[in-house]
């Protein structure tokens, strides 16, 4: 009985450095959520994902899929031998996300996930997540200006409300229309540092019976946004 117990003792001991052996890639990030807290629209968040094969075996990275195409991924190495390192980069990009924001308050919260399939058995997807706000550095009061249905011969003057974030040092430069029927203007509100300024379009009396757009084209000193466009349209209707 002694000698049976020996005997399977021995057989374990035997067999345990074959397990251990039989572990294979095991990989391992460094985070798998990130935080950008607020970026300014049109910014490119850019992040690191470290990681290491802490297995006995080549960590194969099998394939890598985000979940948006504002979303780009940049690989170290395809194959990650025993106890080396490899990066993951990740960059998302930001422009337009708050394009439908009609004031500065009005921020986006986002969350990007990257999907990473390895030969890893026991991990053979990892999620990646990137976090952040995205808070408008311009805002417009009206994303577009709608002149309405007038009798031919009126003059019609619209405006929007351009507001600049406080710790921007933007400047609106130049507005022009590309309907010859549309006169625009700038005008700085008082009082606001030029933080605040408004865009009046004029639709001009001599315009002709019809539908008529256009776009206002606003030139600015941002290096994000150089340029904003405006869609502009109006209906005159024929005499009597």
């Amino acid at each position: 009985m002694k000698r049976l117990f020996f005997c399977i003792c021995v057989l374990i001991a035997g067999l345990l450095p074959l397990t251990a052996g039989a572990q294979g890639p095991s990989i391992a990030f460094d985070a798998l959520n990130k935080d950008v807290k607020t970026v300014t629209d049109g910014e490119t968040i850019q992040q690191i994902f470290k990681f290491t094969n802490k297995g006995n075996a080549t960590l194969e990275i099998l394939g890598i899929n985000a979940s948006c195409g504002c979303t780009s991924t940049l690989l170290s190495a395809n194959k990650i031998a025993p106890g080396q390192s490899g990066q993951l980069e990740v960059k998302i990009a930001t422009n337009d996300m708050t394009a439908l924001s009609t004031t500065l308050a009005e921020t986006v919260n986002i969350s990007k996930t990257v999907t990473v399939t390895t030969n890893d058995p026991k991990q053979q997807q990892v999620v990646l997540t990137v976090t952040g706000v995205v808070a408008p550095e311009i805002a417009l009061s009206e994303l577009q200006i709608y002149f309405g249905s007038v009798a031919y011969g009126q003059e019609v003057t619209k405006d929007i409300l351009v507001e600049i974030a406080p710790d921007k040092p933007i400047k609106l430069l130049s507005a022009t229309s590309t309907d010859d029927n549309v006169l625009v203007r700038l005008e700085p509100v008082p009082g606001s540092n030029d933080k605040k300024v408004k865009i009046i379009a004029v639709q001009k009396a001599t315009a002709g019976p019809g539908m008529h757009q256009g776009i206002i084209l606003v030139k600015t000193s941002s290096q994000l946004k150089p340029e904003l466009k405006i869609p502009v349209r109006g209906i005159v209707r024929k005499r009597g």
